[in-house]
């Protein structure tokens, strides 16, 4: 127990202390002091004597990682005030998010600074340099660091956490040199990349019982490799550490045990450099059954794309699940290939140990506080403030069923009857407009016509309760953090209660806003959306990780987590060149010439440690390597080592070996694939002769021709589509607009114009639009397009009143008669009929959208004119009495160069004639449907196979199209 014993992570000491049970049978034993190398702290220090007083050995805390990101956030807002010239300072100060973006960049450069020892002050060095101009702004903008952020560490009696590491372990490198201790002393595992760390490692190898375990030295290497070993060298951090040394390999002893196998070999062969890789030819030649034996237990799986990769590793940690105690772990640097496979394990029941955790956001209450910071920032739009309220912790106090009725409520009542968001303070208000709508209008939907009146009145008192919770955030003003903060939680607090807080998300998350609160106070006023984005960016970079979470033999690894892990299995995934190993970037800050002024490390170098963390890996007995051809959208190639491993395959003549196998595959196939397949018939809905509709309106005749089942769907089944969420304004919105408009006008000088047509036309205009007219697209292009289609209306007006007595304008007509022996009403409202003085009529139909053409009206296509023609002659108009109709007229209502055109089909037949023959083949069309065997198919004659209908989704068209029978 009095030893101590020094490993690369948290996660090896914690196998390292369950490895001592497990040896001691599981019975209690005092653990040597088992410690991560860069947690090291003063307790290390409590042994012999030093000549270290402990005032020196007293170091001020360290800051903590938000903190030191909240400084600095400000310095990075002082920046761009005091630089207003700068393109990036325009950048931060019109997006809260650059800021915290930049400072999370920042802090990860700084830490690099400090873990190689490299003094703020030497960034001066850089300015002599020739640069681009983005270059020197950022100089300018690290000067601000170098200058300011020392002393404000000062200031409050903080050191940076790297620095204090350093400072840390050069302290028990020193004490471990004036006072050596008598009992083991054992750092296992570290390849000594951080200057801080190899000099404790050096220390510790000086002890009399101390000692450094190598993780993977190479000391079968030729001698003329090892010296041609570079940075991207899995073996050259630990080249550098023996150089630090002055050690040669040879000094390097090996820890007795079994013989070097040949998977070690076949490593240490694949990652030759490349000055003596023309020794493969004869290594292949001369060592052709070592290499035969390497590859045993070595697979590789190549996938065609992501998500076949995670599937297939899912499955063989699957299958490892059979054998009682086996174990197996995953590693990968790509986050997205974990999640994947996660989801995958999840599907089949089974939990997998993930290191990195989930983040915070995603769960819980942190999830509520993330939706509220989505409608602060989306600036209440209806769709968030929805999410927001549909969250299953947001109630309001009431039972879960009370406040989803309440919800869906204001849902279907307020945010799908407008196209303007509504304003929050007024969701009570105008779900009691709503209400009085319901219970008088004529075109209400069904559902909302359903709705009890205890119902309004619940779904009001919770509109009252939103807006108490979402109001105080509406106008917040520049505040502090901690103030921002505690207005996100009490609006959390009321529509959650405690269950905010609940469980192990709930106090993660108490935790992490009390930290922010504390460490706030360093930051200058910012706005609401400023301190929303900062909270929101810490719940997404917060791990979850569930201490209630049931232990496995599976686990998810990074890279830096599996050094010493020795699972049965081992996958290795994600392996494509450009992620295992990463492209090399030196990043946004420093330029490859002032990393080299600054003697910075290279991004190559971490190429270096990634392949000894491969190289590592692949010692495993057994050993998967996976890789997906496809990255996204764009064709990929396998890593590197995976090449050269198949290029030394090759050149041996063992081609067995390395090929990728086609059983994952297989096996992928048939998780999808079913075990019959029924090919989905074209719905045939044959309705009773007492449900069809007895009642249709002109416009509805095409839809009855082109998609019967939409008629089916309405008519029958009752269904009717919901409009979109407050959705943006459409064509067929701006077609509403302006018939209303257009409508208003006619209906109010039915004879005659007053002099100031324009102006009145105009007024009207206004009206309809002005509730619309905040909406940009509609003040920028709608509103212009109307007022030069109300000129040329005007105008054009003039003109054709000459011949013209009265003008109706939006005109109900009704005509009765009879089909299949049973009475049939067809409707219409006619946009505009003109009344002329020989007592003939014109019928007009504006649109804002395509006019038929004349063979579709002829033939009975788009037949709504021409059964108004029909209509007026049977006197479905009351007000004009039975009369022919002389013409038929569409006014195109374009609003762009030419306003507007009125086109007046060319039929090649008399109207009334066209107009007799198409109300007679509706007619026997309507007959065909009172008979049973009639069937009311979906797209039965669509004018676009490509558009979609309303009711598509409702008769499967995509199934009976793609797979079924589509006549």
């Amino acid at each position: 127990a009095r030893a101590t014993i020094l490993v690369p992570t948290r996660r090896a000491a914690r196998d390292l202390e369950r490895i001592f049970f497990e040896v001691n049978g599981g019975t209690s034993l005092l653990l040597p002091r088992i410690r991560p190398i860069g947690d090291i702290d003063e307790d290390l220090f409590e042994s012999a004597p030093s000549s270290i007083s402990l005032t020196e050995m007293a170091l001020p805390e360290a800051i903590s990682p938000i903190g030191r990101d909240l400084i600095l956030i400000d310095m990075i807002g002082e920046w761009a005030r005091d630089n207003p010239q700068e393109r990036l300072a325009l950048e931060i100060v019109a997006s809260p998010i650059q800021s915290v973006a930049l400072a999370a960049s920042l802090a990860g450069f700084l830490d690099n600074l400090e873990t190689e020892d490299i003094d703020l002050a030497r960034i001066a060095d850089l300015y002599g340099i020739e640069a681009a101009r983005h270059r020197e702004a950022i100089l300018g903008f690290l000067a601000l660091i170098r200058e300011k952020l020392p002393h404000r560490l000062h200031d409050k009696h903080l050191l940076a956490p790297k620095v204090r590491r350093s400072l840390l372990l050069r302290r028990e490198a020193q004490r471990l040199l004036e006072n050596p201790t008598p009992w083991p002393v054992i750092a296992a595992g570290s390849t000594g990349s951080i200057p801080a760390t190899r000099e404790l490692l050096g220390a510790i190898a000086q002890l009399p019982q101390g000692a450094v375990v190598l993780p993977g030295l190479d000391t079968s290497m030729d001698d003329e490799s090892w010296a041609a070993v570079s940075a991207q060298h899995p073996q050259f951090i630990l080249k550098q550490l023996l150089a630090a040394f002055t050690l040669s390999r040879k000094d390097v002893t090996t820890i007795p045990g079994p013989e070097k196998s040949f998977r070690g070999w076949l490593a240490s062969e694949i990652m030759r450099p490349s000055g003596t890789s023309e020794k493969w030819s004869a290594i292949a030649r001369n060592h052709k059954a070592a290499i035969d034996q390497a590859f045993v237990g070595l697979e590789l799986v190549e996938a065609r794309h992501a998500r076949e990769e995670a599937i297939t590793i899912a499955l063989i940690l699957r299958q490892v699940l059979e054998i009682p105690g086996k174990t197996a772990s995953l590693v990968t640097p790509d986050r997205g290939l974990a999640r994947r496979v996660k989801q995958q394990l999840e599907k089949f029941g089974v939990d997998i140990d993930d290191s990195a955790g989930e983040p915070l956001s995603r769960f819980g209450g942190a999830a509520l506080l993330g939706l509220l910071i989505d409608l602060i920032l989306g600036g209440f739009a209806p769709d968030r403030l929805l999410a927001f309220l549909k969250h299953d912790l947001c109630q309001f106090g009431l039972d879960r069923d009370s406040a989803r009725n309440a919800v869906d409520v204001i849902e279907l009542a307020v945010f799908r009857a407008s196209a303007v968001a509504p304003d929050v303070d007024a969701l009570a208000d105008l779900v009691m407009a709503a209400r009085s709508t319901a219970e008088t209008g004529t075109h209400v939907h069904p559902v909302i016509s359903r709705i009890s009146a205890v119902d309004w009145l619940s779904a009001a008192d919770y509109g009252r309760k939103i807006a108490e919770c979402l109001l105080p955030l509406a106008d917040a003003g520049e505040k502090s953090l901690s103030a921002h903060i505690e207005s996100l939680v009490h609006a959390c607090e009321l529509a959650a209660g405690d269950r905010l807080w609940q469980g192990e998300e709930g106090e993660l998350l108490r935790t992490l806003l009390v930290n922010l609160t504390t460490e706030g106070e360093t930051l200058a006023a910012c706005s609401l959306a400023g301190a929303a984005v900062i909270v929101r960016h810490y719940m997404s970079a917060t791990p979850l990780r569930r201490a209630s979470a049931p232990q496995t033999r599976l686990a998810i690894l990074g890279l830096l987590e599996a050094r010493l892990a020795r699972p049965d299995v081992m996958i290795l995934g994600g392996l494509n060149e450009g992620r295992w190993p990463a492209s090399p970037d030196s990043g946004p800050w420093l330029n490859r010439p002032m990393r080299d002024l600054l003697g910075m490390q290279q991004a190559e170098n971490q190429i270096g440690q990634t392949a000894h963390d491969f190289v590592q890996a692949l010692g495993c007995a057994q050993v998967y390597m996976t890789w997906s051809r496809r990255v996204g959208d764009a064709p990929a190639i396998p890593s590197r080592w995976i090449l050269r491993l198949q290029v030394l395959a090759k050149a041996a003549g063992l081609t067995n070996y390395l090929e990728p196998t086609r059983q994952w595959q297989a096996l992928v196939a048939q998780l999808d694939e079913p075990g019959a397949v029924k090919p989905c018939a074209r719905p045939r809905p044959c309705p009773p002769i007492s449900a069809r509709p007895r009642q249709l309106s002109v416009t509805r005749v095409e839809t009855l021709i082109r998609d019967p089942y939409a008629i089916y769907a309405d008519k029958v089944l009752g269904l009717k589509p919901l409009d979109n969420i407050s959705a943006e304004p459409d064509m067929s919105m701006r077609g509403t607009i302006f018939h209303a408009a257009i409508g208003d006008f006619l209906g109010k000088f039915p004879n005659t114009l007053p002099p100031d047509a324009l102006d009145c036309l105009l007024q009207r205009g206004r009206h309809h639009f002005s509730t619309l007219l905040a909406h940009p697209d509609v003040a920028a292009f709608w509103w212009p397009q109307f007022v030069r289609i109300a000129g040329w209306l005007v105008a054009e007006e003039a003109r054709q009143r000459a011949d013209v007595t009265t003008v109706y304008s939006e005109i109900d007509g009704r005509h009765k008669f009879t089909v299949a022996g049973e009475p049939f009403i067809l409707t219409c409202r006619a946009d505009r009929i003109d009344l002329l003085s020989n007592e003939l009529a014109i019928i007009y139909d504006y649109k804002t959208g395509t006019v038929p053409s004349a063979p579709q009206v002829a033939a009975g296509l788009a037949p709504q004119l021409t059964l108004q023609a029909a209509m007026l002659e049977h006197g479905a108009f009351k007000a004009l009495g039975k009369r022919e109709a002389r013409d038929i007229a569409y006014v195109k209502l374009g609003g762009g160069d030419l306003p507007g055109k009125i086109t007046m089909p060319d039929l090649r037949m008399p109207l009334m004639e066209c107009a007799r023959k198409n109300l007679a083949g509706l007619i026997e069309l309507l007959t065909a449907y009172a008979g049973l065997r009639q069937a009311y198919l979906p797209r039965a004659m669509v004018e676009k196979e490509d558009e979609e209908y309303p009711f598509d989704h409702l008769s499967r068209y995509r199934e009976w199209a793609l797979s079924g029978d589509g006549r």
